[in-house]
């Protein structure tokens, strides 16, 4: 290990000495916004979760909101600011009418220019032509129409235990997608995929493509229809106790970011199998202050199911233990579980909207063909067992002055409750302080439940969060935040009733648009089984990250991004595995050039699995990279993206990892690559 240490601590040195010295403080940066910030972890965000998340950014960087049009809902979509920000704006609005430019944006209270930078990324005071003049019927016709094909190899051709597949298929990724967008108004088109091994045209997947999805979405059809969804939808209520699809933000440095806001109903168009409805959806206007979300769904999913025999008699039933979330038809054991539970799904939300807030009363039911019968272990006393799961319950959202209350309550059909509970106060100008509760009880039972908590699920845990943002100045910010929880009943993996906590700290310091730097730090302890074979009870394990990261522009056109992470893993019982990993980043846009990209090169060297790195990687459009280092060796990818002409955007990727050889492990190297084409018209 020491080796590529020694190696890794000399890159980053020498890049960051030498990046610093060509600054030039008259220019302008142009930083993409990384979604890596949004999560301390990026082991909990599941990267098919994340990009109908990332769909939404990109769609509305393109057609950006009219601030004197758009309403908090709308604003918190993409998920960048916080709450009390956006009611601040909200308010200002109606108290002093219409913004007339973009520079008004400065006289909000609270707000700093780094708020409004990332605002007018999805959102400006437009002067043009309002095409809601147009009817909505036009633009089944007129609009933007996009078309995008993917082909590439990804991954390697084993399962997630190393073994190797019989694939029906080449390993190759092969995907398709048509969208149609009106005016922010409308959206309708298909989507086509295939993963690599996945076979195409013939054999289980005779029809052509494994997965199909097509959609229709329409915002203010009519005076009391705010929002319609036909086909394949994406749903969420209130804090994501009862109901939350898709990607939901969790701890991170931006403290501010949890409270869950946004549309109920919203479109989908990514390529993941499993985060989404079919059906249909719709929102109504019922009075000046009364919202109706009702939607409905019906489709198959994949799932591990099995016979069970009745020795009274000679009727046969089939149960399902657990669902398959990953989308891969890969060999006979992946296509048995392919779409062999049907589920059939409701929901209805009721929202009372006041001048300060707002107050919802949601219900959810979930209906299978088949019971669910997970295996019995004692961790799964509470598990959901059966084919049919009621819940149901109440959120608000409350603001007062410098202070925003957010929180819902939940109750499944067999009386389990979980509720949680949050505020987010501006108690000075330049600190925001939040507060997060949250008992999730042991009886509770859910399917897509999605809130803020340490574990996957709703139940099974009580904890509190404390955070705090302090911007000190325009150049120095402070984030941290404190999070204990216990776990009342067992887990898997922990035999007992268990305790944990996690600790974060960041400070950053930016010169201007020029440069930011920052220092990162993470611990979090948790308590699991005892691994020795004679011993009894849990034992603490301590995890701890430390991270220095600095980006900074070279010239106008391209911007260097420098890291250096390190990593222990340290069990009560003794024997501390550690990680490392370092990297050097280019990303180029040269001006009033077509074509612009990125380079990546990184070393990383760790003891074990138990001390891996997880890092986020810019990827293709619509695409996520979240790989995990683990063991020694060194990782490279570039991405090419060309505009040839007005219409036609050509995108490619290559990576390649090498792990270098143990005595326990030879040396391999894994080599990927995709090509993306989107064309617009």
């Amino acid at each position: 290990m020491k080796t590529n240490q020694a190696g890794g601590l000399l890159l980053p040195v020498i890049l960051f000495l030498s990046l610093s010295t060509k600054l030039c403080a008259q220019q302008e940066s142009h930083v993409e916004d990384n979604p890596e910030k949004y999560f301390s972890d990026a082991e909990s965000s599941a990267g098919s979760g994340l990009i109908p998340h990332l769909d939404v950014q990109d769609y509305q960087r393109e057609k950006l909101l009219d601030l004197n049009k758009a309403t908090a809902a709308e604003l918190m979509e993409p998920g960048i600011l916080d709450p009390l920000l956006i009611a601040g704006l909200v308010s200002y609005r109606e108290k002093l009418g219409p913004f007339l430019n973009k520079y008004e944006l400065q006289a909000i209270p609270g707000w700093e220019l780094e708020d409004i930078h990332q605002l007018l990324q999805y959102a400006g005071v437009l002067t043009g032509i309002d095409t809601r003049q147009q009817r909505l019927s036009e633009g089944f016709l007129s609009g933007t129409n996009e078309l995008m094909v993917r082909w590439g190899t990804s991954g390697s051709d084993s399962d997630r235990y190393g073994q190797s597949l019989k694939s029906e298929g080449p390993y190759f990724t092969r995907a398709l997608r048509y969208r149609h967008t009106f005016d922010g108004r409308m959206s309708y088109g298909f989507t086509a995929e295939s993963d690599p091994g996945e076979a195409l045209f013939r054999k289980s997947n005779r029809q052509g493509f494994d997965f199909y999805s097509a959609h229709l979405f329409v915002r203010q059809p009519g005076q009391r229809v705010r929002s319609l969804a036909l086909g394949d939808y994406s749903a969420r209520f209130g804090q994501g106790l009862l109901l939350q699809s898709g990607f939901a933000p969790g701890k991170s440095a931006e403290t501010a970011l949890l409270a869950r806001n946004g549309r109920k109903i919203n479109q989908y168009t990514a390529f993941g199998e499993t985060f989404f409805f079919r059906g249909a959806g719709i929102t109504l206007a019922c009075g000046k202050k009364t919202e109706l979300t009702v939607f409905c769904s019906s489709r198959r999913r994949d799932a591990n199911t099995r016979a069970l025999y009745s020795p009274d008699s000679s009727r046969v039933e089939t149960i399902f233990t657990s669902f398959q979330s990953s989308g891969l038809h890969r060999d006979s054991n992946e296509i048995a579980d392919e779409r062999t539970v049907r589920e059939h799904t409701g929901g209805i939300s009721v929202t009372l909207n006041g001048r300060s807030g707002q107050i919802s009363f949601n219900t959810l039911h979930i209906l299978f063909d088949k019971a669910w019968a997970p295996a019995p272990a004692a961790y799964r006393l509470y598990t959901f067992r059966g084919r049919y799961l009621g819940a149901g319950s109440t959120d608000y959202q409350w603001r007062y002055r410098n202070l925003y209350l957010f929180g819902e309550t939940a109750v499944s059909g067999n009386g389990g409750m979980s509720t949680v509970n949050g505020a987010i106060a501006s108690v000075h100008k330049n600190a925001t302080i939040t507060l997060l509760h949250r008992q999730l009880g042991v009886r509770y039972q859910s399917v897509y439940a999605a809130p803020f908590a340490e574990v996957s699920g709703a139940s099974n845990e009580n904890g509190l969060f404390l955070g705090a943002d302090v911007r000190w100045t325009r150049r120095w910010q402070i984030n941290a935040y404190a999070d204990v929880w216990r776990h009342p009943w067992l887990r898997y993996g922990v035999n007992a009733p268990s305790t944990g906590n996690e600790y974060l700290a960041r400070v950053q310091w930016q010169k201007g648009k020029v440069l930011t730097a920052s220092a990162w730090w993470q611990s979090e302890t948790k308590q699991a089984n005892n691994p020795a074979e004679s011993a009894t009870g849990l034992i603490s394990i301590r995890r701890d990250r430390f991270r220095v990261h600095v980006i900074s522009k070279i010239s106008m056109s391209l911007e260097g991004r420098s890291r250096v992470e390190w990593s222990w893993y340290r069990p009560e019982t003794g024997g501390t595995a550690r990680g490392f990993m370092a990297y050097q980043e280019f990303v180029f846009r040269p001006v009033e050039r077509s074509f612009s990209g990125s380079f990546r090169y990184a070393v990383f060297d760790t003891d074990s699995y138990d001390s891996r790195i997880y890092t986020y990687e810019n990827d293709l459009f619509s695409a996520v990279s979240i790989p995990a280092f683990s063991g020694s060796g060194s990782r490279i990818y570039f991405n090419l993206k060309w505009r040839a002409g007005d219409r036609l955007r050509l995108e490619g990727r290559f990576e390649a990892t090498r792990i270098s050889g143990r005595a326990d492990m030879p040396e391999s190297v894994e080599r990927a690559w995709k090509i993306q084409a989107r064309y617009q018209w």
